[in-house]
């Protein structure tokens, strides 16, 4: 089933409103997301870029009705604990128990020290090597899609960061020489700008044990969730 995507924003607005949903709202804004369906008590989404599936429901009996219909090879479910039966139901293998972070604040100040230039297909090896929380394939596919930005500092490699498929910030890396200098979180203000400037709102995940990493966010000036979301896949 499709709807208009203002009547899905609208949907979202009124009844599922706040920092859980912005995957939801992120999708549908950018035209990317086939609404499968939205409902009083669930609104059900599938991203044609990532192939993300979107679950926002607080009913487990209506998410097993849901999901017993469709195959999710990768889904991610705003409320913790059906995410958490969800797991155990349809045979995922892994899973990320995550906070949602988000900046709701004025476009930041960059920090001078970097220049960016985007990645393109002769980068892929660099990235490759450097990077391995997302699949080769996965990562040639957000360079296809500009979706990588490398960080220099007086012509040298710094790092690089980027968008996830489905929209999430993410695919942060600072070379080793690079650390505990501020480059981090650089390269995240550069990526928060540019967000801003495409008219999103900035958000990503972070795992619920990853302290060092939520202390950044909070250092930025992320908002951090109150409640956990699972992402999970086959």
């Amino acid at each position: 089933m499709k709807i208009k995507e203002q009547d899905a924003l609208y949907y979202i607005s009124m009844n599922i409103s706040g920092i859980d949903y912005l995957g939801l709202d992120r999708v549908i804004k950018r035209g990317t997301g086939e609404i499968i369906v939205n409902e009083e008590h669930a609104l059900f989404i599938r991203d044609t870029v990532s192939g993300a599936y979107f679950l926002a429901c607080d009913d487990l009996e209506r998410s097993i009705a849901l999901l017993d219909q469709y195959d999710c090879p990768l889904l991610m479910t705003t409320d913790y604990d059906i995410g958490l039966e969800v797991f155990k139901r349809y045979g995922f293998t892994e899973k990320i128990e995550c906070y949602q972070v988000a900046y709701y604040g004025e476009k930041p100040i960059m920090d001078n020290r970097l220049s960016f230039k985007t990645a393109d297909e002769q980068d892929l090896p660099f990235l490759t090597e450097n990077y391995h929380m997302i699949s080769p394939e996965e990562m040639e596919e957000a360079v296809n899609r500009k979706l990588i930005d490398l960080g220099y500092d007086d012509g040298k490699t710094v790092g690089f960061i980027g968008e996830h498929l489905e929209g999430s910030m993410g695919i942060l890396y600072v070379l080793p020489e690079y650390r505990q200098k501020g480059y981090g979180t650089a390269l995240q203000t550069h990526l928060i700008a540019k967000t801003i400037d495409k008219g999103y709102i900035p958000f990503g995940q972070v795992e619920k044990s990853n302290t060092n990493s939520l202390k950044l966010q909070k250092k930025i000036g992320m908002t951090q969730s109150e409640h956990l979301t699972v992402w999970m896949w086959k």
